[in-house]
């Protein structure tokens, strides 16, 4: 089933990005993620440095500012301190010229430093781009599980198997993939007493797709 494009960019609350942080977090890696914890970054002037000055009740984030907390939570899940996430996207800003470069760089992490690539060289973001040993890619983390367009920006997420999040479709929210089929809609027919196998015959969607979406509501449900 394909897809089609709404025209229109995803835009958070800091309250709903909290929730999608910690949920993808807590599939993964346990790591406490809170509306007070993301205004905190934003304040430090992490992901787009304009948003610091803005009250907390007018506070709205685009894909891209999601996607940087991301990149941000998940490096603080595998032991980063924030010190060093800091100082890598720092300099990458610097180097890149974006003003949110977690959103347009592949990074990864050997739950100490931050790294990037360069004309395939490994090198230290977190450590003003110092060319680091290539016997370090093989204890290396990708912290990105990303999709980038042709400009290098990142255009969708997939915070879990089956489930894409893409800032045009929807207004942003989680998705099947491959659809413009919110997981909450199919979690709500669910939860509503419909059977899975109905739901997927109704949708046109495998079970285990399904199944997924129920899962992912579920943890955003209690994140």
């Amino acid at each position: 089933m394909e897809y089609t494009s709404s025209g229109f960019q995803g835009i958070y609350e800091v309250p709903e990005a909290a929730r999608y942080l910690k949920a993808s977090i807590r599939l993964t890696i346990p790591y406490v993620v809170t509306s007070a914890k993301l205004i905190y970054w934003l304040r430090r002037g992490l992901t787009l440095p304009d948003l610091a000055e803005i009250p907390g009740r007018q506070l709205l984030i685009t894909f891209e500012d999601l996607i940087s907390m991301r990149i941000i939570a998940a490096l603080r899940a595998a032991g980063v301190s924030f010190r060093r996430i800091y100082r890598a996207e720092r300099w990458l800003r610097q180097v890149t010229g974006h003003s949110r470069p977690f959103a347009t760089e592949l990074l990864w992490t050997e739950r100490s430093d931050v790294f990037t690539e360069s004309r395939t060289r490994l090198i230290a973001a977190s450590r003003s781009g110092q060319y680091a040993m290539e016997i370090l890619r093989e204890y290396l983390i990708p912290v990105h599980g990303l999709l980038f367009d042709d400009r290098g920006i990142a255009q969708s997420w997939e915070p879990c198997d089956y489930i894409l999040m893409h800032p045009q479709i929807q207004f942003g929210a989680s998705c099947i993939k491959g659809t413009s089929i919110p997981t909450k809609a199919i979690w709500g027919m669910v939860k509503g007493g419909d059977s899975i196998e109905l739901v997927a015959r109704s949708y046109k969607l495998e079970e285990d797709e399904i199944n997924a979406a129920i899962q992912w509501e579920d943890t955003l449900s209690t994140a």
